[in-house]
């Protein structure tokens, strides 16, 4: 009988990512026109837009690892101090980690849902950073999901989506490839570690955030998306396409593929409130 493979626990993945960059480093590829995964590592997405006026960072993955992130910039050939404005999906290490760093490299403005403003003032244990670099950021803009965020040509909509972290936020936009309209969406937070009875007992969270996170993602699969970009690889296996890339062939573009991924963490949450309610 075939052993089977452990799959690693976020801990792990963080360690490695951190403590061996090495063994996780990803070069950067394009996942649309003008959209580019450049997080330096194959675990937590970081993505670079291209306005024409600027550029977009959404997440900023771990300070340990922003050196990559920024080489990987270089690499496509943008300079890292065009960044105008930083999207954070929620306030996790390996989301924000690196986020005070490139602040203040670039001076851009930092954005982060509302209700994770207890992470990052008052209940910086939730960032869950035990052992890792984390500088203090307090973000510039509160998102408002009636009021997109918009650079160059660019126009991004967010999306409150509770259960990961209470000030989840998803993102969505539009970019032209090939004479077509193609929508992309990140959902900001789909981990299930967050989401067990002791976890919200122990962290003195509301486990009424089962059920926002559940709504959520029923939500977001009524929501049309041509390029579904993770925010975590696992969530999508977006690595493995990289060399199906041609000038005339996108491998990202596949509208089953957004809501094939919510459905699957939507099942997997049901499953795990009732195992453990």
């Amino acid at each position: 009988m075939a052993e089977q493979t452990k799959t690693p626990s976020p801990q792990e993945l963080m360690e490695r990512c951190c403590r061996r960059p090495w063994e996780a480093y990803v070069p950067p590829f394009k996942m649309a026109e003008n959209v580019y995964y450049i997080a330096g590592n194959d675990w937590v997405s970081c993505f670079l837009i291209d306005t024409k006026d600027g550029l977009i960072l959404i997440d900023t993955a771990m300070h340990e690892t922003v050196y990559l992130l920024l080489e990987n910039i270089r690499l496509l050939g943008f300079k890292p101090k065009d960044i105008k404005k930083i999207l954070l999906s929620h306030a996790h290490i390996d989301h924000i980690g690196g986020a005070r760093t490139l602040k203040e490299l670039t001076g851009a403005t930092v954005y982060l849902g509302k209700r994770d403003l207890l992470f990052v003032t008052e209940r910086k244990d939730l960032i869950a950073g035990e052992g890792y670099t984390c500088g203090d950021i307090y973000p510039d803009e509160l998102y408002d999901d009636n009021t997109p965020i918009t650079l160059g040509n660019i126009s991004i909509r967010t999306v409150s989506t509770p259960g990961h972290t209470p000030g989840c936020t998803s993102f969505f936009f539009d970019v032209q490839e090939r004479g077509k309209t193609l929508r992309c969406g990140m959902h900001g937070g789909l981990g299930l570690n967050t989401m067990s009875r002791k976890y919200f007992e122990e962290n003195g969270q509301p486990i009424s955030l089962r059920e926002e996170f559940a709504e959520g993602l029923r939500k977001l699969d009524k929501m049309d998306v041509d390029v579904c970009l993770p925010s975590h690889t696992n969530q999508v296996e977006i690595l493995r396409d990289v060399d199906k890339i041609r000038d005339d062939f996108n491998p990202y573009v596949d509208s089953a593929v957004w809501h094939t991924m919510l459905n699957k963490r939507l099942d997997m949450a049901l499953a795990l409130f009732r195992q453990d309610p």
